[in-house]
């Protein structure tokens, strides 16, 4: 159980460092359109770039807050709660499997978003001149960010103990 710790402790070094990632790239999302509302309906000069670049800036800040969120476990999820109808046993082996699955299928988009990213990602943005694959790698970059902690999460759910309490 101490590499369980140990790698939650890394993670959630991790998690901090994603946080403050997404405080800076909200902070220029918002400079850089609140400069272009002032550029284009006071003076009357709109830039090129700041549509493409505030574009690009909301793709990372998405899929970063989905990866803080899937640290922190508070994803939305469905009204019925199977774990009231079901023992604890079940309920944690539920709990696992779904975890489990989720970790696949977020292994999944990352690889086949990595590959598109490959693939396509030569291509320059035509405003920006920014390579494509700097706004289309945070899917791959963030799916594998969300495997690592849902990984984590079916380990710690898996060797918890019934009734014990998680730090």
């Amino acid at each position: 159980m101490k590499i369980v710790r140990i790698a939650d402790k890394t993670l959630d070094i991790l998690t901090t460092i994603l946080e403050y990632m997404m405080g800076i790239m909200m902070i220029a999302l918002v400079c850089i359109t609140s400069i272009e509302v002032v550029l284009r309906y006071v003076f009357n000069n709109p830039t090129s770039w700041s549509s493409e670049l505030a574009r690009f800036l909301l793709m990372w800040v998405t899929f970063t807050g989905s990866s803080i969120v899937t640290r922190r476990c508070t994803h939305l999820t469905m009204g019925l709660n199977i774990h009231r109808f079901v023992g604890g046993k079940v309920s944690r082996r539920i709990k696992v499997l779904v975890t489990i699955v989720i970790a696949v299928i977020m292994f999944v988009i990352a690889w086949y978003g990595a590959k598109i990213t490959i693939i396509s990602g030569h291509r320059i943005a035509p405003m920006t001149k920014l390579p494509m694959y700097i706004p289309w790698s945070a899917m791959p970059v963030n799916a594998i960010i969300m495997t690592l902690f849902l990984i984590t999460e079916a380990i710690k759910q898996f060797f918890t103990k019934e009734g014990e309490e998680e730090e």
